[in-house]
């Protein structure tokens, strides 16, 4: 199983004053996502579009500003590399009343606990390359927190933290860059009606962007979030059923049940944005699970042991031949349905067909149900006999 790079940068600082337009809301740490088979032609590549964009100076979010244009055409011409973005998205607003936070030290150990935790989850063989000690106050933190932590052991991972100046490293710049975009999308101060949809626009590069803090109402619809046909209580059901399971394997280190929350956190993912409200084919699922380091699993497999086990512990997911998604109307309950019964009723019939041939050729002394691990079918077919 080949090893990803993660090149991790930050966007945002501590500070309370959230009424304050130069006091971030949001608090966002991203990690550009690359095979280490490619991370020396990603690096080429970047270096010599940082040559174009930024001349001699680095690749920072800050020095676009708010020149959208400019920030447009840069990204089209990074989102051409081979990188994918996982990023994680602290609400400060909510994180405010939470006991202790308002302490710098406490704020930095708080989002340090869970970038760690999250990068360490989701991939299996991962090393994760930030800004050296120097740079921000937020990475100087982030490394004294790593030091303490790089020898805890975990039985699915096999993580490697290193170190580097954002100067040297134009992919940490590369992290920078979407860290400071995202900021447009979700940072109070900074939204405004002029400004592009940047996650329509990333979301062929986006593995998932984790919210925190992480409660039900991370998920929560409003009429914005949705389109005009959908059904509020359908959705809030589908949703509600997907984040119990979330919340209650999340921490199992089972490698079925690792697969499961992640091929979930990704369909709610891709419910949770607007645009992308539609069936995600099972080829891009089972991209973002060779991204997540996780080994190839026949397709087979994935229908029954993954998508098939969370619909038996209550998570609905409906399907079609375009694939699968977490349902937010009715049409799409019975997507499922017309999905399962296309498949299920010809299965039955054939069923049927065979054991009425083998009754009629042995004068009724065979029945092939009369097994015992038949019963079930027996007794369905018996009913409308």
């Amino acid at each position: 199983m080949e090893r990803v790079y993660a090149f991790i940068d930050e966007s945002g600082a501590f500070g309370w004053e959230l009424d304050n337009i130069n006091v971030s809301t949001h608090f966002i740490i991203t990690a550009i996502i690359v095979k280490e088979s490619a991370v020396d032609h990603l690096r080429t590549e970047a270096e010599l579009l940082r040559k174009k964009h930024f001349q001699t100076g680095e690749i920072k979010s800050s020095n676009i500003g708010k020149n959208q244009n400019r920030r447009k055409r840069i990204l089209a011409d990074f989102l051409s590399l081979p990188f994918n973005i996982f990023s994680i998205v602290f609400d400060k607003r909510k994180l405010h009343s939470m006991y202790g936070l308002n302490y710098k030290t406490s704020f930095y150990k708080f989002l340090n606990n869970i970038v760690h935790k999250e990068l360490r989850r989701a991939f299996k063989k991962i090393t994760i390359v930030a800004d050296e000690i120097g740079g921000s106050d937020y990475m100087q933190s982030f490394s004294k927190y790593v030091q303490q932590k790089q020898d805890i052991p975990t039985f699915f991972c096999e993580a490697d933290f290193q170190f580097e100046n954002s100067k040297s490293d134009v992919l940490i710049q590369v992290a920078d860059l979407i860290s400071g975009t995202l900021g447009y999308m979700y940072d109070e101060h900074k939204k405004s009606d002029k400004v592009p949809n940047y996650l329509k626009m990333l979301n062929k590069k986006i593995i998932r962007i984790q919210f925190y803090p992480k409660t039900f109402g991370t998920y929560c619809l409003t009429d914005s979030a949705l389109s005009e046909e959908y059904d509020k209580d359908i959705a809030e059901l589908c949703l509600k059923q997907a984040v119990i399971f979330i919340n209650k394997y999340q921490n199992e280190d089972d490698e079925r049940r690792k697969v499961q929350i992640i091929v979930l956190e990704y369909l709610l993912f891709r419910f949770m944005n607007n645009d992308l409200r539609k069936y995600i084919p099972t080829k891009e699922i089972m991209h973002q699970l060779d991204y997540m380091g996780i080994e190839k699993i026949p397709v087979q497999s994935f229908r029954t042991k993954i998508i098939g086990n969370l619909r038996d512990n209550d998570v609905i997911i409906s399907s079609s031949s375009k694939g699968y998604k977490i349902p937010s109307k009715l049409t799409e309950l019975f997507d499922f349905i017309n999905h399962g019964t296309s498949i299920i009723i010809p299965m039955l019939e054939r069923l049927k067909k065979c054991r009425d041939l083998v009754k009629l050729g042995t004068a009724n002394e065979l029945d092939l149900f009369d097994h015992t691990e038949y019963s079930s079918l027996k007794k369905y077919f018996d009913q409308y006999d």
